[in-house]
């Protein structure tokens, strides 16, 4: 026997899902925002420039986030879900116990 076998993975196995350089469900979210605010308000000075800002700085800011990590949304998503403490429980089979939210100082 000459070792373990060996098989390649392609890179988009790998590779995360992007939209523009940005993560897909953020850059959705943020062109239906400036969708809504070109066909809902109305096309005012206002909304225009509000629209064209988060077209650029919007996206800019979101691609520099995937940049620094593909998922980080679904992951502050996942953090958000955490409690501050976990009870110590008998046994693997014990009923959940309520944890009181820390009071904010």
């Amino acid at each position: 026997m000459e070792g373990p076998r060996r098989t390649p993975i392609h890179p988009s196995l790998t590779r995360p899902l992007l939209l523009g350089g940005a993560e897909r469900e953020l850059v959705l979210a943020n062109g239906t925002l400036i969708a809504a605010l070109l066909f809902g308000v109305g096309f005012h000075w206002a909304s225009l420039s509000a629209a064209g800002l988060l077209a650029t700085a919007g996206h800019w800011g979101l691609r520099r986030m995937a940049r620094h990590d593909p998922q980080l949304s679904r992951i502050y998503l996942r953090h958000i879900r955490y409690q501050d403490a976990y009870p110590a429980r008998a046994a693997v089979q014990a009923p959940p116990a309520f944890v009181f939210p820390s009071v904010p100082d």
